[in-house]
């Protein structure tokens, strides 16, 4: 029978998450590292997670609000087989922090350690910022069930209500901009490489295109497809395109953008995969990166991509997954082409 001092779940019901937000925390976190040039580093603890988490319910809809500040503490070896250990202090972990507005305070406890501490800072961090974005729906889908009182009314999937971010200064109102203004964009190129060790080709390209792997990697809901002239997210949208060749194992080109560059504007990234003794090479070039974001692009691809994928593959859980077979030319639109 529904609790009558709560039909339809009408009223206001709150519960604090703080102890279940550092058992979620310290099982995401910890054991999260990055590998790069001889130098290893990886998260160890979770020592300190202080700060608010509640989740509340009204009228069937959720609503989640927290503001947490986090002391991890990190290991790390360095090219001469030194070890160095240290902290990174994470003072906002908010509802409505971005994904690039984290900020990470690194500490080095003990011994020189400036090439590990660069390695947090372009690689590791990035990879622990992924992870503070899952934490909003993971606590809905993990710990929200026992607020419907009234459970015959509760949704069969949460309505999660997402507050608008906190503002503290208003914004003056800008002129709109001419149609012509709108479309002129500056932009410029960005290269970069990198080398995963002991992997193929095929298996970097499955990771990309294959969606059982990418939502590994993604830690999210990935729409991908080597379908050519099919669109993809990722990262809940904050990346998005069109796929425009695929050569399985050689290539892959996509029309690519963040959520928040200028409308309609759209970048080239050409993805080669070149094999060699250790393993296989990424070759990323990517034309049209609007002007001021290029360091930004970089550190995202290294951190949100390469990073994950290699962690996914170190800790096995790509290889054992079966290749799905390639989609025959002719099922797309013809200004698009595969490859074989």
């Amino acid at each position: 029978m529904a609790d009558m001092r709560n039909v339809n779940n009408w009223h206001w019901v709150n519960k604090d998450c703080r102890p279940w937000a550092k058992n979620y925390l310290t099982e995401k976190l910890v054991g999260t590292s990055v590998e790069k040039n001889n130098l290893h580093v990886a998260i160890t603890s979770l020592d300190e997670c202080t700060g608010d988490v509640d989740l509340n319910q009204r009228k069937g809809k959720l609503l989640v609000i927290y503001d947490v500040a986090l002391k991890l503490s990190w290991q790390g070896n360095l090219k001469d087989g030194s070890t160095v250990f240290g902290n990174i202090i994470v003072p906002e972990v908010a509802y409505d922090t971005e994904l690039d507005d984290y900020v990470f305070n690194i500490q080095i406890n003990s011994g020189s350690g400036d090439e590990i501490k660069k390695l947090i800072r372009s690689d590791l961090a990035p990879l622990l910022a992924i992870k503070f974005s899952h934490f909003t729906r993971d606590l809905v889908d993990q710990y929200s069930s026992d607020l419907y009182a009234d459970k015959h009314s509760a949704p069969p999937t949460p309505e999660l209500v997402q507050r608008k971010n906190r503002v503290t200064t208003s914004t003056p109102t800008l002129a709109k901009k001419t149609t012509t203004e709108e479309k002129i964009v500056k932009t410029s190129i960005v290269e970069h490489s990198y080398d995963f060790k002991g992997a193929t080709p095929r298996d970097i390209y499955e990771a990309l295109l294959d969606t059982q792997r990418a939502n590994i990697w993604s830690h999210g809901q990935a729409k991908v497809s080597k379908r050519i002239g099919t669109e993809f997210e990722l990262f809940d949208g904050n990346v998005h395109g069109t796929l425009m060749q695929a050569t399985p194992g050689k290539s892959i080109m996509q029309t690519w953008r963040l959520k928040n560059w200028p409308q309609d504007h759209f970048s080239t990234v050409t993805l080669k995969f070149i094999e060699n003794q250790d393993g296989v090479t990424v070759n990323v070039n990517q034309v049209g990166v609007p002007v001021g974001q290029e360091e930004l692009i970089r550190k995202n691809w290294m951190g949100y991509y390469w990073n994950a994928i290699k962690e996914s593959l170190n800790k096995s859980q790509l290889q054992h997954l079966p290749i799905q077979n390639d989609p025959l030319l002719g099922f797309f639109d013809t200004k698009y082409v595969i490859l074989v």
